[in-house]
Parts: structure tokens; sequence; C-alpha cells
């Protein structure tokens, strides 16, 4: 099945490159004898010494597990979440990850979150969500685990392992800054209210509100430890777009063809065209789209004053 490595690059290297393809391709499935440790040293035409080094990293990976015994020999390892979520902070350990970058990620994620949860959260998770909030824990590592909990829980409850495992991934640098800056009890106590203002939307099935209270929440948090730690805070704004300007010297392009080139929807069209846009023909026409969704900001510009009415 293997190849015998070449010589012209690091042998191990090669022998972890197609052991874990093998594994990535479907070949094997967790739980699976790859081989006895003798049977791969004849296979990829190497010392036990080189053969040893792959697989120890292998299994840093996660991806296999090393059984002794007269039964024993490579097995494929169920790859699970904490080991990958090691891995990813093992890489940013060398990168500059700031409580801005995380309070962006997290403005990206959770309220959307928050919404799929509202949808579908059932009475069994609203007791759960209830006894996180609730919880009394006895010492500060407690309280962090315990805040972290109730975003983790709702990330689950979007069925997606790929977002949970990146939330999961957020709330365990979190955990560690949180730790670190020993933020107190009221700190905690706030956010055991925002989270509460959450809860009482998601009860409702209100997948608005418990997006916006989500938001605040995170905007609050973020911009705490951005105080706590002396470092910039995330600003939603920057997350809007430039601003279109149309000026009465553009009027020769019909209002419609420029509302057409900012995208907006054709409801909005209908409102600014016709008789509306030929009582618009003297001033600035400004729309901004806020975020991903369907706002979009919308101003007149009095030219002669040079400011918004």
């Amino acid at each position: 099945m293997f190849q015998i490595a070449n010589r012209t690059h690091k042998i191990s290297d090669q022998i972890i490159e197609q052991i874990r393809n093998a594994i990535l391709s479907g070949h094997f499935k967790p739980g699976d004898k790859v081989a006895s440790e003798k049977e791969l040293m004849s296979e990829f035409g190497v010392s036990k010494a080189t053969l040893r080094e792959a697989l120890r990293v292998l299994e840093g990976m996660g991806l296999v597990e090393i059984k002794k015994g007269i039964s024993g020999g490579v097995f494929i390892a169920e790859v699970d979440m904490r080991t990958t979520i090691h891995g990813i902070i093992n890489f940013l350990h060398f990168k500059t990850v700031s409580v801005k970058d995380i309070t962006m990620i997290r403005y990206l994620l959770e309220p959307p979150v928050a919404q799929i949860a509202a949808s579908r959260i059932q009475p069994e998770d609203i007791v759960k969500l209830e006894h996180i909030i609730t919880e009394t824990p006895s010492t500060s590592p407690a309280i962090v685990s315990k805040e972290i909990g109730f975003h983790r829980y709702l990330a689950r409850m979007t069925e997606n392992p790929i977002l949970i495992l990146v939330m999961d991934f957020i709330d365990n640098i979190l955990n560690d800054i949180k730790f670190q800056l020993d933020l107190g009890t009221e700190f905690y106590h706030k956010v055991a209210k925002s989270h509460r203002a959450i809860l009482e939307c998601l009860k409702q099935k209100d997948g608005v509100g418990a997006r916006r209270e989500m938001e605040n929440d995170l905007l609050e948090v973020g911009n705490h430890l951005a105080r706590v730690s002396g470092t910039q805070p995330f600003d939603p704004t920057m997350l809007l777009g430039e601003p279109f300007f149309l000026q009465p010297q553009q009027t020769s392009l019909s209002l419609d063809r420029s509302i057409n080139e900012v995208l907006l929807p054709k409801d909005l069209q209908k409102i600014f065209g016709g008789e509306a846009g030929e009582r618009l023909q003297n001033q600035g026409v400004v729309f901004r789209k806020i975020g991903t969704g369907e706002l979009y900001f919308i101003a007149l510009q009095d030219l002669s004053h040079s400011s918004y009415k």
C-alpha cells in the first residue's frame, strides 16, 4: 500500500505524509490497524528509529495510536476536538492574536449562532442553559469555564462540526485571556446578566432579539477586555462598506440605475424611483450597506450646506 521512502526528502516526513493521506482519503477508519511496526519498516524500507520518529509525530497529531504487545501495532485513532484545538493553539502561539481579533471573529460568528439556536431551542435546552447561567462556581477558573460554556452550548445547537470546532477554539483562547487578567466576580455577574437577556429571547424564539443581545454581550466583553489589557478594542463600524454618493451632476444617469449599481433590493428601488427620484435631483444620495444582510443606511446630502439631513 505504501511506497518505499526515497532519499531526496526527509524520510520521516514522507512516512507521515503517506499515512496521513491514507487516513484522510478514507482508506482507514478509526480503530483500524494499519500494520505492525515491523511490517511498516519493511514496507517503507526504513529503520526502526526513523519509523518511530514519524509515528511519534502522527501520534502527536492525534491520527494514530501505538499499542504494545503481541496484538499491538499502529492503529487509527479517533481524532477528538481537544487534540485539534491544541494543534491550532500551538500554531497561533507564534502569531499575534489580539483581543480585537477575537472580538471581531466572535462578532461575525456568534450572533447568527444565537439566531439559529432561537429557531431550534427545546425545553431541555432551556433547562441546561439556565443551569449554566445560575450555577455558582467557587473559583475563578470555574467562573471562566461556566461563562464560556453558555456560548459553546449554543454552538452545538447548530449541529455544524466546523462551527463547533472554531467556537470551541475561540473560547479556549478567551479562557486563557480571562484567567490571566483576573477580571473579578463583578465582570462575570454582568456577563451572566447578558446571558439571561439572550436566554429570554431564546425562550420566545425571538431570533432577531437573540442576535441583538448576543452582539451586545460580546462587544461589552471585548471592550472590557481591551480596557483591562490596555489594547485596542474592536469597532464594528469597520465592517461597513464605503458610502456611494450620487451627486447632482450625475443626474444624467437615472436614479434607478445608480441604485442598481449599489445592489439595493427591488423594494428600495421602487421607493426611490419615479417621482421620488425627481424630488431628489438637487440632493446627493448616500447608500451604505450594513453588514452582510439586507440592512441599508440611506442619507440625503444637502449640497448647499454640506451636511446631512
